[in-house]
Parts: C-alpha cells; sequence; structure tokens
C-alpha cells in the first residue's frame, strides 16, 4: 500500500488508466471502514482512502479534541481491507493558511436546520467543505460513504450535484456489532455500563419497524421517549420517523418510504443511527 501526504504525490501515485474508488475517513477505523474499501476492491477499483480530522465540522471544540487518533493502526487496518493508496494531509495541506472559514462553502438549504444540522450547528458545512477539497484532489470515480451517517450521506449527494460532478455516491449499509450496535469510532469511548446501554438505539428502531403500521406514528415515538427516560446511561437528543428525501416527519398514512433516525448521548459520548422502516 502507496501512502501520500500531498496533492503532487497523490497524482504521481493513482494510476489514471484505472478507476478510482475513494473512502474518506476521518480516521479510529473499524470493520465499517473496511467494508467501504472491500467495495470499492469489489467494483475494481484503484482504491483510496483519505485520513484526516476535520476541524471544520467539529461544532464543538472539546469534540474535536477528544478524537481518537491511532494512525499506525488505522494504516494497518487499510493494508489489511486491500486499500491501495492511504492519504494523510496535513491541516495546511487541506486549509492553506487562512482558508478554514471561507475555502469551499456550500449552502445545504433546509437540511442545515434538521436533526444533525439543527443539533450541529455548521456541520454540515464543515463536511461539504473538506470533502470537495478531497474530491479535487483524489478525482475519484466513485466514494463510498455509510448509511450510519444517513443524513451526511444525503448532503454528499447534494454536494455531487451542486458541483456538476460525475463522481458517483454509494451509500454502503451499516456495520454493525453482534448486539446491533452501529459501528463507530465513538464506541471506543464508552464505557463498560454506557456500552451495554447503548444497544437501546438499535433496540428502539427495529421495534419501531415491528411497529409501523401496527400503531400510529405519535404511539410510536412516545413509547420511545419512554424507553430512554427509563434508562440511566442514556440521554435522548432525538427520535423521528421522517421522509429520507426531505427528512420531514411522516405522518400517519404518508406514502413512500419511512426511515427512522435517532441520536443519543451515553454521557458526553454522542451516537447516532437510522434504519428504514419497511
Amino acid at each position: 500500500m502507496f501512502v501520500a501526504k500531498t496533492k503532487q504525490e497523490i497524482d504521481r501515485l493513482i494510476p489514471r488508466d484505472r478507476k478510482v474508488g475513494f473512502v474518506p475517513t476521518m480516521g479510529a477505523l473499524h470493520d465499517g471502514h473496511a467494508s467501504l474499501v472491500a467495495a470499492s476492491n469489489r467494483d475494481g477499483h484503484f482504491t483510496v482512502a483519505s485520513i484526516f480530522v476535520n476541524p471544520t465540522q467539529f461544532n464543538d471544540p472539546k469534540d474535536f479534541e477528544k478524537y481518537p487518533v491511532d494512525t499506525e493502526r488505522d494504516l494497518k487496518t487499510l493494508e489489511a481491507a486491500g486499500c491501495d493508496l492511504a492519504f494523510l494531509p496535513t491541516r495546511s495541506e487541506i486549509y492553506p493558511a487562512g482558508t478554514e472559514l471561507d475555502r469551499y462553502i456550500h449552502d445545504f438549504g433546509a437540511m442545515e436546520n434538521r436533526f444533525e444540522g439543527a443539533f450541529r450547528p455548521g456541520h454540515f458545512r464543515g463536511v461539504g467543505q473538506v470533502v470537495h477539497i478531497l474530491f479535487e484532489t483524489v478525482r475519484p470515480d466513485m466514494a463510498f460513504f455509510g448509511e450510519k451517517d444517513f443524513q451526511q450521506l444525503q448532503v454528499i449527494k447534494q454536494l455531487a450535484k451542486q458541483l456538476g460532478s460525475e463522481i458517483e455516491i454509494k451509500g454502503m449499509p451499516t456495520v454493525r456489532e453482534p448486539d446491533g450496535l452501529a459501528m463507530s469510532s465513538r464506541n471506543r469511548r464508552l464505557d463498560p455500563a454506557q456500552r451495554t446501554a447503548s444497544t437501546l438505539l438499535y433496540e428502539v428502531l427495529t421495534k419501531a419497524a415491528q411497529a409501523l403500521g401496527k400503531q400510529g406514528l405519535d404511539a410510536i415515538r412516545a413509547e420511545v421517549q419512554r424507553l430512554f427516560e427509563t434508562n440511566a446511561h442514556l440521554r435522548l437528543e432525538y427520535f423521528d420517523i421522517i421522509d429520507p428525501a426531505t427528512f420531514l416527519p411522516r405522518k400517519d398514512g404518508d406514502p413512500g418510504v419511512y426511515q427512522a433516525v435517532i441520536a443519543a448521548y451515553a454521557g458526553d459520548v454522542r451516537l447516532i443511527d437510522n434504519l428504514r422502516l419497511d
């Protein structure tokens, strides 16, 4: 596996006679990231994965400071997954001096004011900013993102349209622990009691799926609220059943797809998940 730290090295190491698959990450890699690399490889791409903890998408500076960094372990994970090239840019490579506030700022409309956008002001502008820069640097044919960050995936699809890009954005299924918890770098920060309690997120999503069509949506929402109120280790931030195209709450009898989205805190660790309710 090659390792690059600059755009010049990227240009030299990526063979442009092959399709390029791209997996942007912030490190702290797990099997979910490895599954994205594997998906790119299955499609026959030359696979590039980036590791960059992007400061502009953290609305809480303390969260940025606590983000786990273990580059040596991450590189071993990428190599074992079959990655062809790891891109490890420095902060100054991504944001030359003085450009963090104004380089490639996109407006994602209502998406920035709902759910993740509402609770993490500026988050999606930071995501769009860094992904634009990474796309411009790597110039992939296809980019792979996990569906665990479902709203982020929709934002990236909007970004590709705004750029008029031919990059295909491919969402891949959430990879879960055996007990259902969605894999996340944040899981490392959970203590044993929090880790056990955190399975409630997936539990309420699956209960919502089972109840759909048997109970009204408001009754499902109320039951989820009750389950979190009786859990000493978790604090619910939001739960709703939405239209995945607009992120507007669903009403009983609405046609189309239903998606449940959830965010909760275990101590100071914020966890998110989602599930399509077929």
